[in-house]
């Protein structure tokens, strides 16, 4: 009589060997699963990301509503603007962000801030106030509405203080088709100004006759009839990642902080702190050499998001062409896109 052998079967009822198979089925079905899990994830973000942009648009028709005008940046260039005598940082009252603050429901923070105050030192300057019950500057408040998810990046990019240390933003007002020349000669790629509507360098003006987008680094803002080329072809403001550049690592409520141009093509491969190779040699790629580094980029697959001057908002790929990405930017280069341009 033959004695019959029987697979071990576990407490469940299954053999070892079918565990293993299920197993090794559930690893491919999870392998599957995971390219997919992470879209959702990242349209999730996205889609947060681009209601933040919703909520500047909406911002600035807020506050053009009350002032007549999109807000000004802080950067007073003559001392018959400032009244007090200073000009530049001596002088700031802070980026165009800090003027939105009431309309972003940062009522009680904006409240806090003394518009009057000015002086020769960095502790004198308007970016250097603090609550004086915390001692918390209040550049260091982190703006959730200021941050895109996708971004990932620690909103103290210049150290680790959250008392001190500014706060970043992860989206920048357009100063378009701006003249963005590489201060250091580093780079010649992308000088700007190709419609001759922004001959003012790097916006430092507050004339709109030198100016090309809807901001300026200087104290200026658009009104909506400035707009010529129509508040729906003409970008305000977009996506940034501060830690690819010198000047949008200062935080959302320096003046220095979101000022941007869309000369640079978008997602323009520059090196950032925290990547590999960090900083590199001088030249197009390095985060200091202006002309590319204050550009619109992003963590999105693809392309960067944009809000538009009538609120709208849109994912423009970084393929687009290069003019027609400097008309978006440009409020009055004279040929509006047209409602069948493809972002």
């Amino acid at each position: 009589m033959t004695k019959q052998h029987h697979a071990h079967r576990t407490p469940a009822g299954y053999t070892l060997l079918e565990i293993l198979v299920i197993c090794s089925i559930l690893g491919i079905l999870w392998a599957q699963l995971m390219p997919t899990l992470g879209s959702f994830r990242e349209n999730a973000r996205r889609q947060s990301c681009g209601n933040n942009l919703k909520q500047l648009g909406l911002a600035f028709h807020n506050y053009h509503e009350v002032y007549r005008s999109l807000p000004h940046n802080g950067l007073l260039i003559w001392t018959r603007q400032s009244n007090n005598g200073y000009t530049w940082q001596k002088a700031s009252k802070g980026s165009v962000l800090v003027k939105l603050l009431p309309f972003m429901e940062q009522d009680t923070l904006y409240s806090q801030l003394d518009f009057k105050m000015a002086g020769n030192t960095p502790a004198e300057q308007f970016e250097f106030q603090k609550n004086p019950i915390t001692g918390k500057l209040y550049r260091s408040e982190i703006i959730p509405t200021f941050l895109c998810p996708s971004a990932d990046l620690d909103p103290y990019l210049d150290g680790t203080n959250e008392m001190s240390d500014p706060a970043i933003s992860c989206y920048a007002t357009s100063i378009g088709a701006q003249s963005m020349p590489s201060r250091q000669r580093w780079c010649t790629d992308y000088p700007g100004n190709v419609f001759g509507t922004g001959r003012s360098q790097y916006a430092n003006d507050a004339r709109s006759s030198q100016l090309s987008g809807v901001f300026a680094r200087g104290h200026w803002g658009a009104k909506f009839r400035d707009i010529t080329d129509g508040t729906s072809q003409v970008i305000a403001a977009g996506e940034t990642l501060p830690n690819k550049s010198y000047y949008q690592r200062h935080g959302w409520m320096s003046i220095n902080g979101v000022w941007t141009a869309t000369t640079a093509p978008i997602n323009y491969p520059t090196i950032g702190l925290g990547e590999a190779g960090y900083p590199g040699s001088p030249g197009c790629k390095h985060y200091k050499n202006w002309q590319t580094s204050n550009g619109f980029r992003s963590r999105h697959p693809g392309g960067a998001q944009f809000v538009f001057a009538d609120g709208s908002v849109h994912l423009i790929s970084e393929t687009i062409g290069y003019y027609t990405y400097q008309r978006l930017g440009c409020r009055r280069d004279g040929t509006p896109i047209g409602d069948g341009w493809e972002p």
